[in-house]
């Protein structure tokens, strides 16, 4: 059975995948025009009529006049945004493809004075498209251009621009994203270094996928377009449409999150792959980034694990892709001394192996209760097999004892001076649980600060 990381599907097509279309028209025309039937229409027919003398300011009059007499008429949307489109230089769709390929540092390369023009000029078109995009999406249009016959126009803008917003941050684009037999592997622990720039990096993706899932059979392309002639021949035409859905579902997710996650709370669900406990329940890098709760304490993707380890099965008769379901996680040597639950050793999750045959991959950290995803989903069992028997301070299936695990362990979390415990392992094991109970002497607490600066 084949299979690709797990990871590849959110970042790659964030940031260099769509760029692979050549020769996407960027906005369709959208056919013939009645001028005679109402103001709208009669300007709108002027307009594109001045587009195709290429008079790309008086089609921007006419356009903005169609839509002053009818603000649903949804041809002279469009045509606005191609006449904006076409005032903005270098903007056009070989630009945009050329910039972002990836055999090349494209994005990065580009002076600093041009790059500030580019992102500029996508949003000044963005501006009015995304009104557009708003009035389709509630009825409030005229329905004669739907938001899906422009979807993988969007995609682009949307995807051209979060990829200038990994430019300004100096996170080298060939480190996010690479190819293999293995299919598309995306490192998120660059995600890590946004910063501040994370959350709109991340809105900009979810505009894009909602573009996708609105398009599928377009962004299926953009899928294929990253695979070499010998990695397709192992999947049709509905797998990359699954693909592709799946992305965009995960996407939207780590935005929702991003979005309303407080400012204090950020390094718990978005500090990735860094070896410490960041929601301060003993364990670390316990979660896999698949959208379940892994170690039983009613959260979901907390401390989430480095993404090479996630590996997503492609066999679309198999498994459901648009969930993006992950088939097993693969040991990585980073984490060859990390005692994930800090249970002491890495000993095999399998009694049946006998010690001297057990590897790294057999430990408890690295095998699911449930090999099989759909069984996992059958049972709505994703739990870890460290995690199978943990035992919390709280029923974390109500709503208000979540509350106070949660609370708890954000007190843990921020108490990061070993000079200075404020609360004792004593204190943790009682008031949380989890892998706080696998923790046996002082050394072993001690161990926890690791890496941590003290308040």
């Amino acid at each position: 059975m084949r299979k690709i990381s797990h990871g590849k599907w959110i970042w790659s097509a964030a940031i260099v995948l769509s760029m692979s279309i050549a020769g996407c028209n960027l906005f369709h025309p959208t056919g013939s025009h009645d001028a005679e039937s109402d103001d709208a229409a009669a300007l709108t027919l002027e307009g594109y009529q001045e587009y195709q003398n290429s008079n790309f300011e008086g089609a921007r009059k006419f356009f903005d006049r169609a839509i002053k007499a009818d603000s649903g008429y949804s041809e002279a949307w469009v045509g606005l945004c191609k006449s904006v489109m076409n005032t903005q230089k270098g903007l056009n769709v070989f630009e945009l493809v050329s910039l972002v390929k990836s055999d090349s540092a494209g994005i990065l390369d580009i002076p600093d004075d041009s790059a500030a023009v580019l992102s500029g000029g996508i949003d000044s078109v963005m501006y009015f498209l995304n009104q557009f995009v708003a009035r389709d999406t509630t009825d409030k249009t005229d329905k004669k251009v739907r938001f899906k016959d422009i979807a993988d126009s969007y995609t682009i803008l949307q995807f051209t621009k979060a990829a200038f917003r990994i430019r300004n941050v100096k996170t080298q684009l060939t480190n996010v994203v690479s190819t293999g037999s293995a299919g598309m592997q995306v490192d998120l622990k660059t995600l890590n270094d946004l910063g501040d720039s994370l959350k709109p990096f991340l809105n900009d993706m979810a505009s894009a996928a909602e573009a996708i899932k609105t398009s599928p059979e377009n962004a299926k392309e953009i899928i294929k377009s990253y695979y070499s002639d010998a990695e397709k021949e192992y999947l049709d035409e509905s797998a990359f449409t699954d693909a592709s859905i799946g992305l965009a579902n995960m996407v939207i997710q780590l935005n929702d999150r991003a979005q309303n996650t407080p400012e204090d709370r950020h390094d718990v669900f978005f500090k990735f792959g860094n070896k410490i406990d960041d929601d301060g329940d003993g364990c670390i890098d316990e979660e896999v980034i698949d959208g379940f709760d892994n170690d039983g304490d009613g959260e979901i993707d907390e401390d989430g694990r480095d993404s090479r380890t996630h590996v997503l099965i492609k066999d679309a008769m198999n498994y459901d892709l648009t969930k993006a379901q992950i088939d097993s996680l693969k040991f990585i040597g980073s984490y060859q001394s990390v005692d994930i639950d800090m249970n002491g050793k890495f000993g095999p999750a399998d009694e049946s192996i006998p010690e001297d045959k057990w590897e790294p991959k057999d430990a408890a950290e690295w095998q699911f209760v449930y090999r099989d995803p759909n069984d996992r989903e059958e049972k709505k069992n994703h739990l870890l097999k460290f995690a199978k028997d943990f035992k919390f301070a709280y029923n974390v299936t109500k709503d208000k004892e979540l509350d106070k695990l949660i609370a708890n362990k954000e007190k843990a979390r921020k108490d990061t001076d070993y000079n200075n415990v404020k609360y004792d392992l004593k204190w943790r094991q009682k008031n949380i649980g989890g892998c706080w109970n696998n923790y046996k002497t002082e050394e072993d607490f001690k161990k926890w600060f690791e890496g941590r600066d003290a308040e």
